[in-house]
This record gives C-alpha cells, sequence and structure tokens, in this order.
C-alpha cells in the first residue's frame, strides 16, 4: 500500500498549523491518501492545545520580547515551544488505520518513532499517554485528533534543544514539575545531548520514514501539497490561524 509523504521543512508557524488541517480535510474527503508530513518552524514559536487558556499557559510578555510567535493547533493537550531545532511530523490515516481505543492508537504512532530512534542509536520508550523517553527524559511528545472519519497525530522530535527559552516562555504546572522530580529545563532531552554530535536532518527523517513504513507495513511516495490543499492553507491563514482572535483566544 502506497502513503503519501511531504516535507515542507522550515515554515511560517501559522502555515504548519493550517497544513496539518488542510491535510486532515482532504485525506478525510479522499482527494489525497494517507500523508505523513515533515516540517520544522521558521521561527521561535509556542503551539498551544485547542482548549489551553493563553494567560495560564504561556508567557506572554516573554514571548512578545523574544520575539516567539504563538499558534493554537486543532488538536489538544498542552502548550510546547519549538523552533528550528525540533523537527515536526504530522500522519493523517484514515482510522481503520489505527486502533479504535486512543492510548492504543498513540502507542502504535509513537512505537514508529521509538523504533526509528533505535536505527539512529538511541534506546527509547513509550511513556503513555503520549510521551516518548529517554532516560527519564522526554525527547518527542505527540498530540492527536480523531474527527471528520480519520486521525491526525502530530508530535516534535527534538534534535537540539532550546531548554532555557522553553523553561521562560511556558508557565509550568508546579503539581507536574513535582511529580516529575526535575525542573523542566532538565526535563527536555535532545538527540544531539543524547549522541553527543548533531545529526544530520535527513538521517533522521529517512529513520523515522523506515520506522512508520515497518509499524504500518507500507511504503511513502514522495509527493507535494496538491493545489486543493494549498488553496485550503491560505484560506485557513487567513480565517484562522493567522489571527490574533483564533491564536489568542480565551
Amino acid at each position: 500500500m502506497k502513503w503519501r509523504i511531504i516535507n515542507t521543512d522550515l515554515s511560517d508557524p501559522a502555515l504548519t498549523v493550517a497544513a496539518d488541517e488542510a491535510i486532515a480535510r482532504a485525506v478525510s474527503e479522499n482527494k489525497i491518501p494517507n500523508t505523513l508530513h515533515f516540517y520544522r518552524r521558521n521561527v521561535p514559536t509556542i503551539s498551544l492545545g485547542y482548549f489551553q487558556e493563553v494567560e495560564k499557559s504561556v508567557d506572554i510578555d516573554f514571548c512578545q520580547n523574544n520575539n516567539i510567535q504563538i499558534v493554537r493547533r486543532v488538536t489538544g493537550g498542552s502548550a510546547i515551544y519549538t523552533d528550528s531545532g525540533h523537527l515536526m511530523y504530522a500522519l493523517v490515516v484514515d482510522e481503520a488505520a489505527l486502533p479504535k481505543d486512543r492510548n492504543d492508537a498513540f502507542k502504535k504512532v509513537c512505537g514508529s518513532i521509538v523504533q526509528a530512534l533505535g536505527k539512529l542509536g538511541v534506546q527509547a520508550e513509550f511513556k503513555p499517554v503520549n510521551d516518548i523517553m529517554v532516560n527519564g527524559r522526554k525527547v518527542s511528545g505527540s498530540a492527536q485528533m480523531r474527527r471528520w472519519g480519520i486521525v491526525l497525530q502530530h508530535g516534535s522530535l527534538v534534535m537540539k534543544s532550546s531548554n532555557e527559552m522553553l523553561a521562560k516562555a511556558l508557565k509550568q504546572d508546579i503539581a507536574k514539575i513535582e511529580e516529575r522530580g526535575q525542573r523542566p529545563e532538565t526535563y527536555v532531552t535532545s538527540l544531539s545531548e543524547i549522541l553527543g554530535e548533531e545529526l544530520d536532518l535527513k538521517t533522521v527523517r529517512l529513520a523515522l520514514i523506515q520506522g512508520f513504513e515497518d509499524t504500518f507495513d507500507i511504503k511513502f511516495q514522495e509527493s507535494r501539497l496538491t493545489n486543493y490543499e494549498n488553496e485550503l492553507i491560505e484560506k485557513l491563514i487567513d480565517e484562522k490561524y493567522g489571527n490574533k482572535e483564533w491564536n489568542m483566544k480565551r
């Protein structure tokens, strides 16, 4: 079975979240096959979960003073900090490709990433609900949406960390910090820290592709966004993801 893979690499934050929704809608309308999308954000960015209150989650003044953009994604979950050192993925598949149980679906998709990290010499493990850990530290997190007859799961793999920015930009949940027994700036790790060297981006993407292909027993075909998706992305940026009303809503 052939699935589609696209790579937009460094992209504007509003475009990345709009693309995730546009791809999801296109898959749901059978305009495109199941798709894996890779991208990085071209500026430091806070990605808010759909239900989050921005004032409780983000230090808005710090973000404004440090040119950190804020976008709100279509999936739930917690706010995350990302920049060009984070490789992002978005997997959009019809519901039949994943278990009906949400936790089992997370486990299967994240299992692809665990397998990919193994190919890179990194021993990782899946930590429910949606994290991937190496030696007790988080290297990848994900969020998920099930709607329109499809499942969208997207997340980040930290290649090079910016933990100081993360700790200052996000208002951390004190209870979660105490539960972890660590400070937020030390809870997250990166591939470069784990391996002691920076990996080539192409090498990491290839390992991820192989991990997804093995897990789902499929093959990817390289492609590009369709005209339908590009037009929908522009519309979504104009009407939603490019607007303060959406991104900063309470």
